[in-house]
C-alpha cells in the first residue's frame, strides 16, 4: 500500500499548486532572478506586517544585535529604519526588510497606498548593493490570501522590489505548496511553513523534495518557517532540510532574548542558542555550495523519532543508485550533493535520519572513481576544514543526534 500512498501524495501535492486563477494573469515581462543569497540566513523575527516588533531605541536594539550574534542569529527580519542599517552593518547581522507593515511608525507596506509604496521604493532603492541587507520579505501566508490588493498580484509587487532594487533577493512564503508554483516572478526565495511535528509528519519530506525540483526550475532557493519547540526537532529539522538545499530559516515567532535584547536562559527558545551556536561558521560554507543536484536517503530501522520500524526507505525517499560515487555502508542519514563553489569539488551534506541518537557514519567511495580523491570535514569549532578519518576507501565519523555534517571531496574522477 505504501507505494500507492506516495503516488497520491505527490498528486495532492500538484493539485495544491496549481492556481489556473492565477496562471492565467497578463503575461510578465521577460525575468531573471536576483542574486542569489549569501551565507545562509538564521533569521529572528518577532512578528510582521503590521508595526515595529523591535526595539526603537538604537541603544536597545544594539543589544540586541550583539547578542544576536554570540547566540548564532545573523539576520533580523524587521521594519527598516535608516539608523538601523550601520548598526547592522557593525555587528554584521543582515536586515530582512519588511514590506508589509502599515501601522504608524512603520507605513511601509508595499500593497497600502501610493505614499507607503514610494516609502518603499526609497528604501529599496538607497539599499542597492548594500550588505547589510539581506533583502525583502513579501509573503508569508497561504499564497491564496494575497488576492490583488489595488488590483495588483503578487507577481506585480515582487517585479516593482526588483526593478527597485535589483540586488537582494525576495522572499515569497506559502503555507507547504499552497499555489506555490502559480507566481512566476523569480522572487529569489520560494519558502513555505509546515509545522510537521506539530501537525504530522507526513509532509515534510514530501514538501522538500518538491521545492528542491521547484527553485531549480526558477533559479531560486528554497525558504523555510520553523515553529520553535525543542532542540532535537528543531536540529533534526534544519539539518535535512538543509541537504535538500535550504538557504534561509526565520523561527517562528520569537527569539531567546528578553525586552532590552539580552540572551534569556528562560526562555522557551533558549535552545535556538545552542543550535545557532553549532551552526554559525558553517552559514558562509552551505551559502556556497547552491542548489544539490541529487538527494539520497539510506534505509532505517529507527524512526525520526528513535521508535523501531520496518527496515525500508523512509517516508518513500530514493535510495542510493547502484553506480554511485558514494555509498552509506553504516549509518541513517539523508545526504544531499552539492557542487563546491561551482567549481570541480563535491560538496555532501549529511544529516541524521534520527532526533534522538547519533550515528556512526562510515561512507563508501568508488575505488575507480574516487581512487585520487581526498576528503575534507568542516570543523564547527574551528571553521576550518579538516582531514577524515579515511581506511582504503571508506570513511567514518561520528553524527551527533538531530545534526548535520559537510563533507568536501577532492578530486574525482568525472
Amino acid at each position: 500500500m505504501r507505494p500507492i500512498i506516495h503516488t497520491c501524495r505527490w498528486v495532492l501535492l500538484a493539485l495544491l499548486c496549481f492556481n489556473p486563477s492565477m496562471a492565467e494573469e497578463k503575461k510578465l515581462p521577460e525575468t531573471k532572478a536576483p542574486p542569489p543569497p549569501g551565507d545562509f540566513a538564521f533569521t529572528l523575527n518577532n512578528g510582521y506586517g503590521e508595526a515595529c516588533k523591535f526595539p526603537t531605541d538604537p541603544a536597545v536594539f544594539e543589544n540586541l544585535l550583539v547578542n544576536m550574534k554570540k547566540a548564532g542569529f545573523n539576520t533580523i527580519y524587521c521594519v527598516y529604519k535608516d539608523w538601523r542599517i550601520p548598526l547592522c552593518k557593525k555587528h554584521g547581522i543582515r536586515m530582512m526588510v519588511d514590506v508589509l507593515a502599515w501601522h504608524e511608525g512603520a507605513e511601509t507596506d508595499i500593497r497600502r497606498n501610493e505614499e507607503q509604496r514610494a516609502a518603499v521604493k526609497a528604501i529599496c532603492e538607497k539599499s542597492r548593493g548594500e550588505d547589510a541587507i539581506w533583502g525583502y520579505n513579501i509573503w508569508n501566508e497561504k499564497m491564496a490570501f494575497f488576492g490583488y490588493p489595488d488590483g495588483k498580484s503578487i507577481d506585480d509587487y515582487i517585479l516593482m522590489l526588483k526593478e527597485w532594487d535589483p540586488t537582494h533577493p525576495v522572499w515569497m512564503g506559502t503555507y507547504r505548496v499552497n499555489y506555490a508554483n502559480a507566481p512566476k516572478s523569480k522572487p529569489g526565495v520560494h519558502a513555505y511553513y509546515d509545522y510537521h511535528w506539530q501537525r504530522g509528519f507526513l509532509w515534510h519530506f514530501a514538501d522538500l523534495r518538491w521545492y528542491q525540483g521547484h527553485v531549480k526550475s526558477q533559479n531560486g532557493y528554497t525558504g523555510r518557517w520553523m515553529l520553535g519547540s525543542n532542540y532535537n526537532m528543531n536540529s533534526y529539522t534544519l539539518n535535512t532540510s538543509i541537504a535538500y538545499g535550504l538557504k534561509v530559516v526565520i523561527w517562528f515567532i520569537g527569539g531567546p532574548f528578553d525586552e532590552k535584547g539580552n540572551i534569556d536562559p528562560k526562555h522557551r527558545f533558549f535552545h535556538l542558542v545552542k543550535i545557532g551556536q553549532e551552526m554559525h561558521k558553517l552559514y558562509p560554507e552551505i551559502g556556497k555550495i547552491g542548489r544539490p543536484s541529487e538527494v539520497y536517503s539510506t534505509p532505517t530501522v529507527k524512526s525520526e523519532s528513535n521508535k523501531d520500524k520496518e527496515k525500508g526507505q523512509p517516508w518513500g525517499l530514493p535510495g542510493f543508485p547502484k553506480e554511485h560515487w558514494l555509498q552509506v555502508e553504516r549509518g541513517e542519514a539523508v545526504l544531499g550533493f552539492f557542487k563546491y563553489d561551482n567549481g570541480p569539488d563535491d560538496a555532501v551534506y549529511v544529516a541524521n535520519h534520527n532526533a534522538y541518537a547519533p550515528q556512526e557514519m562510515v561512507l563508501a567511495l568508488d575505488p575507480e572513481k574516487c581512487k585520487k580523491a581526498s576528503a575534507e570535514i568542516f570543523d564547527r569549532e574551528t571553521g576550518n576544514w579538516k582531514e577524515l578519518k579515511k581506511s582504503g576507501h571508506k570513511l567514518s565519523f561520528d553524527l551527533r543526534t538531530a545534526g548535520g555534517e559537510l563533507i568536501r571531496v577532492k578530486g574525482r574522477k568525472k
